[in-house]
Protein backbone atom coordinates (compact mmCIF):
# COMPACT_ATOMS: atom_id res chain seq x y z
CA UNK A 1 0.00 0.00 0.00
CA UNK A 2 1.33 3.37 -1.04
CA UNK A 3 1.36 6.03 1.69
CA UNK A 4 0.46 9.61 0.88
CA UNK A 5 2.99 12.28 1.59
CA UNK A 6 1.70 14.84 4.04
CA UNK A 7 0.67 18.25 2.71
CA UNK A 8 3.16 21.03 3.23
CA UNK A 9 2.23 23.69 5.74
CA UNK A 10 1.18 27.08 4.44
CA UNK A 11 4.31 29.16 4.08
CA UNK A 12 5.14 32.80 4.61
CA UNK A 13 4.55 33.73 0.93
CA UNK A 14 1.12 32.09 0.89
CA UNK A 15 0.10 33.83 4.13
CA UNK A 16 1.23 37.18 2.67
CA UNK A 17 -0.81 36.58 -0.49
CA UNK A 18 -3.93 35.51 1.45
CA UNK A 19 -3.75 38.68 3.54
CA UNK A 20 -3.26 40.90 0.48
CA UNK A 21 -6.05 39.11 -1.39
CA UNK A 22 -8.58 39.79 1.39
CA UNK A 23 -7.77 43.51 1.23
CA UNK A 24 -7.79 43.56 -2.57
CA UNK A 25 -11.26 42.00 -2.78
CA UNK A 26 -12.70 44.75 -0.56
CA UNK A 27 -10.83 47.56 -2.35
CA UNK A 28 -11.76 46.41 -5.87
CA UNK A 29 -15.42 46.06 -4.95
CA UNK A 30 -15.39 49.52 -3.30
CA UNK A 31 -13.89 50.95 -6.51
CA UNK A 32 -16.62 49.26 -8.55
CA UNK A 33 -14.23 46.96 -10.39
CA UNK A 34 -16.20 43.73 -10.55
CA UNK A 35 -15.52 42.48 -14.08
CA UNK A 36 -12.49 41.50 -16.15
CA UNK A 37 -10.33 44.51 -16.91
CA UNK A 38 -8.62 42.99 -19.96
CA UNK A 39 -11.57 42.10 -22.22
CA UNK A 40 -9.53 40.01 -24.66
CA UNK A 41 -11.30 37.89 -27.28
CA UNK A 42 -13.27 35.12 -25.56
CA UNK A 43 -13.34 37.10 -22.28
CA UNK A 44 -15.66 35.64 -19.65
CA UNK A 45 -16.44 39.15 -18.28
CA UNK A 46 -17.89 38.48 -14.79
CA UNK A 47 -17.01 34.79 -14.33
CA UNK A 48 -14.02 33.07 -12.70
CA UNK A 49 -12.36 36.34 -11.74
CA UNK A 50 -8.99 36.52 -10.05
CA UNK A 51 -6.10 38.90 -9.59
CA UNK A 52 -3.47 39.11 -12.32
CA UNK A 53 -0.14 40.53 -11.18
CA UNK A 54 2.34 42.62 -13.11
CA UNK A 55 4.92 39.83 -12.86
CA UNK A 56 4.86 36.14 -12.07
CA UNK A 57 3.83 35.82 -8.43
CA UNK A 58 6.87 33.71 -7.58
CA UNK A 59 9.01 36.73 -8.53
CA UNK A 60 7.12 39.27 -6.42
CA UNK A 61 8.17 40.79 -3.13
CA UNK A 62 5.42 40.95 -0.47
CA UNK A 63 5.12 44.72 -1.03
CA UNK A 64 4.29 44.11 -4.72
CA UNK A 65 1.37 41.73 -4.18
CA UNK A 66 -1.18 44.53 -4.55
CA UNK A 67 0.02 45.62 -8.00
CA UNK A 68 -2.60 43.74 -9.96
CA UNK A 69 -5.74 43.87 -12.05
CA UNK A 70 -8.94 41.83 -12.04
CA UNK A 71 -9.07 39.27 -14.85
CA UNK A 72 -11.19 36.27 -15.81
CA UNK A 73 -9.37 32.94 -16.18
CA UNK A 74 -9.44 33.16 -19.97
CA UNK A 75 -7.78 36.58 -20.12
CA UNK A 76 -5.45 35.76 -17.21
CA UNK A 77 -4.15 32.72 -19.11
CA UNK A 78 -3.49 34.87 -22.19
CA UNK A 79 -1.69 37.46 -20.05
CA UNK A 80 0.42 34.77 -18.34
CA UNK A 81 1.53 33.40 -21.73
CA UNK A 82 3.30 36.71 -22.46
CA UNK A 83 6.94 37.39 -21.54
CA UNK A 84 7.19 38.94 -18.08
CA UNK A 85 8.15 42.38 -19.43
CA UNK A 86 5.01 42.42 -21.63
CA UNK A 87 2.86 41.23 -18.71
CA UNK A 88 4.18 44.10 -16.63
CA UNK A 89 3.51 46.64 -19.37
CA UNK A 90 -0.08 45.42 -19.88
CA UNK A 91 -0.95 45.34 -16.18
CA UNK A 92 0.58 48.73 -15.39
CA UNK A 93 -1.07 50.30 -18.44
CA UNK A 94 -4.44 48.84 -17.39
CA UNK A 95 -4.00 50.26 -13.88
CA UNK A 96 -3.07 53.69 -15.30
CA UNK A 97 -6.16 53.72 -17.55
CA UNK A 98 -8.70 52.95 -14.79
CA UNK A 99 -11.49 55.45 -14.32
CA UNK A 100 -11.43 54.91 -10.55
CA UNK A 101 -8.48 54.15 -8.31
CA UNK A 102 -8.27 51.10 -6.08
CA UNK A 103 -7.48 52.31 -2.57
CA UNK A 104 -6.25 49.77 -0.06
CA UNK A 105 -6.92 50.40 3.59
Amino acid sequence: MKLRTPMKRVGKKTRSWESARRKLKIAFEAAGITRCELNYDECWRFYTLGFAHHRKRRNLKPSELTICILACNSCHDKLESQPEAEMERIVLETIDNRETSVILT
